[in-house]
């Protein structure tokens, strides 16, 4: 699995999520970014942040129509903004869950010893 990477220190925990959704992935992106496109765009990050009373969703995309990306080791994208209250946003979310850790230990070596 690809790592996305991620600011930690500015937070008190950081970890990892997974989302299943209800329906296609390009239906749903559609439906919250009015401007996506799937014949022209492809995702390549979801972010969502959760403040206040609604759910921040932002899609960075790579647009096809400029191109393969160039040798320079950077991938240019657009930028797609939205927002979603918690019904909508459970509308288009099957499962959704996160793991957070205070980063001083591998949570991969973590065993559960509750016996």
């Amino acid at each position: 699995m690809k790592e996305q990477p991620f600011e930690l220190s500015a937070h008190d925990l950081a970890g990892n999520a997974a989302l299943d959704l209800n329906g296609a992935l390009d239906e749903c992106l559609a439906a919250i970014f009015p401007n996506y496109h799937s014949e022209r765009f492809t995702p390549v990050t979801l972010k969502i942040t959760f403040e206040k009373d609604r759910f921040a969703v932002v899609l960075y995309a790579y647009d096809h129509t400029k191109g393969a990306p160039a040798d320079s080791g950077e991938l240019p994208v657009k930028k797609f903004k939205g927002a979603l209250t918690l019904p909508a946003f459970a509308k288009y979310v099957h499962h959704f869950s996160a793991s957070f850790s205070n980063q001083q230990f591998d949570m991969g070596q973590m065993r559960v010893q509750n016996k």
